[in-house]
């Protein structure tokens, strides 16, 4: 699983446009391919429905067992 904090710093290469480091794990690897085509898919989304500034959130940490 990957961290909130781990998962945050891919979130900000795919914003930022830039590339996934070459020692990366595969769960890294997995983790940043989806979220690239998250927001590829958020953005064009966006364009259709007119919003300039479109906004991906980053999740926050959970606390306990929720089952």
């Amino acid at each position: 699983m990957i961290s909130n904090k781990k998962y945050q710093e891919l979130l900000e290469l795919v914003i930022s446009g830039e590339s996934l480091a070459d020692g990366s794990t595969k769960e890294e690897k997995k983790t940043f391919d989806e979220l690239l085509s998250d927001h590829e898919n958020m953005t064009d989304e966006a364009d259709d429905l007119g919003i300039s500034e479109p906004i991906m959130y980053i999740p926050g940490e959970v606390e306990g067992d929720f089952l």
